[in-house]
C-alpha cells in the first residue's frame, strides 16, 4: 500500500489526512498504488491549490482563518497571505510537471495550516462529510484505537488556551485502527504510549472528525 508523505509539500497534514481517509478508508486500500512520486505530489498539489483558490473567492472567512493559523507557526510562515500561498503552490505544482524527481520545489517548511473549520470546509468541498466526535483528550495509542475512519488533530497542552487550542498536526486512523502519518502506517493498539516517538509538543488530542 502506498501512502502520501510530506517531504515535498511540507506542512500539509490536514490535506493528506483527509485524502487518505477518502481514498484509503479500508485497511490497505490501493487507490494510490502504481502512482509515481511525482504523480502523487502533483495530484496532492492540485487539490491544495484548487481549495486555496476556492476559499479565497467563496469562503473568505475560512481563507482568513487558515492564513492566521499558518502565520501563527512563525518563521517562514509569519507573513504569508492567501495570495502568496496560492502563488507558491502554483509554482511548485508547475515544477512537478517538469519532473522534479522528488526534489523539493517549495521552501523549507512550506505549508498550509488547517484549522478544524478549514478542514471541515475542505472535506465538504471534495464531496464528503465529517462529524465531530466527543473525546477525552488523551493522546495515546490505546485511546486512539477506539476511533475508526477519523481525522484526528493533536496539539500542545501549553497552548490549549490559544485561539487555535494549541493544534499542531493532523493524522488519519482507518477502519481497522491503523494510523496513517508521514507516509507510515502504525497500529493503534492497547499501549499507553504516544502514537509516534518524539514531537514532545504533540501531547493532547484536540479534535476528532469522523468521515462519512
Amino acid at each position: 500500500m502506498q501512502l502520501l508523505g510530506q517531504n515535498y509539500w511540507g506542512g500539509v497534514c490536514g490535506f493528506v489526512s483527509v485524502i487518505h481517509g477518502i481514498l484509503l478508508s479500508k485497511n490497505d486500500g490501493d487507490a494510490l498504488d502504481g502512482l509515481s512520486q511525482n504523480e502523487l505530489e502533483y495530484n496532492l498539489g492540485l487539490s491544495i491549490l484548487a481549495f486555496l483558490r476556492y476559499a479565497k473567492v467563496s469562503k473568505p472567512e475560512v481563507a482568513s482563518e487558515l492564513v492566521r493559523f499558518t502565520q501563527a507557526f512563525g518563521g517562514v510562515h509569519a507573513h504569508k497571505t492567501i495570495d502568496s500561498l496560492i502563488q507558491e503552490c502554483q509554482k511548485s505544482v508547475e515544477a512537478i510537471k517538469g519532473g522534479t524527481n522528488g526534489a523539493k520545489a517549495t521552501e523549507s517548511g512550506w505549508g498550509v495550516a488547517m484549522t478544524k473549520n478549514a478542514l471541515v470546509e475542505y472535506i465538504n468541498w471534495i464531496g464528503a462529510r465529517a462529524a465531530a466526535v466527543p473525546h477525552n483528550g488523551v493522546w495515546s495509542k490505546q485511546n486512539l484505537s477506539s476511533f475508526r475512519n477519523c481525522v484526528c488533530g493533536v496539539g500542545d497542552t501549553a497552548q490549549r488556551n490559544s485561539e487555535f487550542l494549541g493544534l499542531r498536526h493532523w493524522v488519519y486512523i482507518n477502519e481497522a485502527g491503523y494510523m496513517y502519518n508521514w507516509g507510515a502506517k502504525t497500529e493503534m493498539d492497547a499501549s499507553a504510549d504516544r502514537p509516534y516517538p518524539g514531537m514532545a509538543h504533540h501531547n493532547y488530542l484536540v479534535h476528532v472528525l469522523q468521515l462519512g
